[in-house]
């Protein structure tokens, strides 16, 4: 049989209908075509979370697109207040970094040693390691960050669906719950 044969005519129009509603109803999930996530009203594209993930995964441990995402969303407010409390760290730092890091997970036989540049968004999950260990590592340490969480506290950030929901105060995504799917019943 075929797809002709089973929408007939008639039919053809309204499946069409039906598939942009579909893709109208989907794009209107997102935050933006193509965006995993907006933050204050700049997106973080998809295919940087994963480039970031493949580029990392292989190195280190608990790597995934969802934990990359969260870094990225908040990298930004780190930044600010490492600039703040006049800690800075570098490109140059963050690639030295993954050097090692790619160089040990070789050496241990874990990963094979990589050869090419790392993808942009992976160095800046590598900065904002570093500037989360110097800011950490400050004699005020706990004033600063509490400022930091204070200040992902007011960030608008609207995440794709299709990682989850951002929970800021854990500094975790989570899969969306969406009730109006039923899943298979329990074989019994």
């Amino acid at each position: 049989m075929t797809v002709r044969s089973m929408v007939g005519r008639r039919g053809a129009p309204a499946l069409l209908a039906l598939g942009a509603l579909l893709v109208a109803s989907l794009s209107a999930c997102s935050p933006q075509p193509g965006a995993a996530a907006v933050v204050d009203g700049r997106a973080i594209p998809v295919a940087e979370v994963q480039a970031a993930a493949a580029d990392l995964s292989p190195y280190l441990e608990n790597v995934s697109q969802t934990t990359v995402l969260t870094v990225l969303v908040v990298a930004p407010t780190f930044e600010r207040a490492a600039a703040d409390a006049g800690l800075g760290v570098s490109s140059e730092q963050a690639k030295d970094l993954l050097d090692q890091v790619t160089q040990e997970a070789g050496q241990a036989g874990r990963a094979p040693v990589r050869t090419e540049e790392f993808s942009e968004p992976a160095v800046q999950v590598a900065r904002f390691t570093l500037l989360q260990q110097g800011l950490q590592g400050m004699p005020n340490a706990a004033e600063v960050m509490s400022g930091v969480v204070a200040d992902m506290a007011e960030l608008d950030v609207e995440v794709n669906p299709r990682y989850g929901e951002l929970d800021l105060a854990s500094g975790q995504i989570t899969p969306s719950s969406y009730p109006w799917i039923v899943g298979q019943p329990a074989a019994g």
